[in-house]
């Protein structure tokens, strides 16, 4: 997969990108009239007051200057109906946080990275969510520039502050690290009444907000990754043979390479496409030593069952090691199963009992609701990713063709 951005550029970008952004939280405090929410700050953290703001009061207080746990509490108290405690915890994650007023900046950037469905659609999430005050409080000398990679560098940033896993501040309180959207590693620091986060950048001011599918902790700074500060000591690559799961798969995948999103995929050919996925380094390895690249991007219409890293972990060694040592015979049989020459929906699949592959073999299929198993066993787990010329399906397992396992 190509490098996204040099060290220092990444450093420059990161900063640019999010400063940017405050200067939109400075101008939305002070021209827009708050929605307000309420919110439930845990017992554990310094006791905020329940005393709403008034109307007059949230006029006059840009949400930028918003920045302590008893402002932000009294800032969120006495909305609307979607705004309270239960009317947060009946919206999905990113829809909650629309109808926050401390949190206009975020929700702008999660709208910029075009990640508001990921988020809402997640099964389960905790959100270190920093505040408009947090994004008030980055460098001003970079506030003339404009925000310029909003799928890549900001994705990047704002994953870190996603946890694919729902957390309570007391099993955050038995952690010292989380594996984040992105697959960076989070230190946390939780002690006494306090929990902070990324190595002291940030500390939580009001813990435990509960949504339909996360848990939001309002935090008070701008977390920056160590992929985006270059501190190699803190970093942790990502290991993509151990994304497994939907959620950790889309993570990884909106969190690397633009070109290799789910949505920068639909702008080249398969085998290209592939190569720029996070998740797909081993199919695309044993595409390449097969010499089958051309040959899936010149095609016309495709449908693509591709195995993910993980489920090439676990595929037994000396079956891999077989088929990569006969690129033309074992190893394109194998791969040619995994592919249809024509280009099916997950809607037409269910219309499927089983389909004749790249290589004419039969590839049993059985629908059930929104379940897709190949050939008895294997699982689609993500699906309809689309391409130049393929819909793709993330899948759990290598399959091996009737003619392979006789």
């Amino acid at each position: 997969m190509k490098s996204r951005h040099t060290k220092s550029s990444k450093v420059l970008k990161g900063m640019l990108a999010l400063a940017a952004f405050s200067m939109v939280a400075a101008a939305c405090g002070d021209d827009k009239e708050a929605t307000s929410t309420t919110v439930a700050p845990a017992e554990s953290v310094a006791p905020a007051t329940t005393e709403p703001m008034t109307t007059d009061t949230m006029a006059v207080t840009p949400s930028s200057k918003i920045c302590s746990a008893d402002a932000l509490v009294a800032a969120v108290q006495g909305g609307n109906a979607d705004g309270t405690l239960e009317g947060m915890a009946n919206d999905p994650v990113a829809t909650a946080a629309s109808n926050n007023p401390v949190l206009t900046t975020l929700v702008a950037a999660v709208t910029a990275a075009g990640l508001g469905d990921t988020l809402n659609n997640a099964e389960a999430l905790t959100v270190f969510a920093p505040t408009d005050c947090a994004f008030a409080a980055l460098d001003p000398a970079t506030l003339k520039a404009a925000l310029a990679d909003p799928t890549g560098l900001l994705t990047t940033v704002l994953g870190f502050h996603v946890i694919p896993e729902r957390l309570s501040s007391e099993e955050l309180a038995t952690k010292t690290e989380l594996t984040t959207f992105t697959g960076e590693t989070l230190k946390v620091n939780a002690g006494g009444s306090s929990i902070s986060l990324g190595g002291d950048q940030a500390k939580v001011l009001v813990p435990d907000i509960q949504t339909a599918n996360a848990t939001v902790y309002l935090i008070d700074n701008v977390m920056l990754p160590p992929s985006v500060t270059g501190d190699e000591e803190m970093a942790a690559p990502a290991d993509s043979s151990k994304a497994c799961t939907a959620d950790e798969l889309v993570a990884a995948v909106q969190g690397g390479n633009a070109d290799g999103t789910l949505e920068g995929m639909a702008n080249d050919p398969v085998a290209t496409a592939a190569s720029h996925n996070p998740v797909l380094t081993t199919l695309v390895a044993a595409v390449t030593a097969a010499n089958l690249g051309d040959t899936l991007n010149g095609a016309e219409a495709l449908t693509v069952f591709a195995p993910t890293d993980c489920a090439f972990a676990a595929l037994d060694p000396a079956t891999l090691k077989a088929a990569l040592a006969d690129p033309a015979g074992l190893l394109t049989t194998v791969l040619g199963f995994h592919v249809i020459p024509e280009r099916l929906s997950a809607a037409d699949l269910a219309n499927k009992t089983e389909l004749t592959t790249f290589t004419g073999e039969v590839l049993p299929v059985m629908v059930s609701g929104d379940t897709i198993t190949l050939n008895g066993t294997t699982m689609v787990v993500v699906g309809d990713i689309q391409t130049a010329n393929a819909t793709v399906f993330l899948v759990d397992s290598v399959m091996l063709p009737p003619s392979v396992t006789g």
